[in-house]
C-alpha cells in the first residue's frame, strides 16, 4: 500500500473511495512492474520507481481519471516509456 505520509501534494484531495482505488490501482501497477522483470523493480531502484509510479497515478486522478484499469495502464505504459530498462 503506499505510505500516504509521505506523499504530499499540494492541493490535493481525494475521499476515502477514491484512495482505495488509487492504492489498488498502485499495487497492480507495482505487481505488474515486478513480474515483467524489469531491473527497475529491484530493491535498489524500487523505492524511487515506487514514488515514480505512484505520482503518476495521483496526476492522473487529479485530471479525473478513476478508472483502475485504466489508471494502471497509463501508469505502466508511462514507466515503459520513460524509463529503460
Amino acid at each position: 500500500m503506499v505510505d500516504s505520509n509521505k506523499l504530499v501534494f499540494s492541493n490535493v484531495s481525494f475521499d476515502p473511495e477514491t484512495v482505495n482505488l488509487l492504492s489498488d490501482a498502485f499495487e497492480t501497477t507495482w505487481q505488474r512492474v515486478q513480474t515483467s522483470g524489469n531491473r527497475l523493480a529491484r530493491p535498489g531502484y524500487a523505492k524511487v520507481m515506487r514514488e515514480v509510479m505512484a505520482r503518476q497515478i495521483i496526476n492522473l486522478a487529479q485530471h479525473g481519471e478513476r478508472d483502475e484499469t485504466e489508471l494502471s495502464d497509463s501508469a505502466v505504459h508511462f514507466f515503459t516509456a520513460n524509463y529503460k530498462a
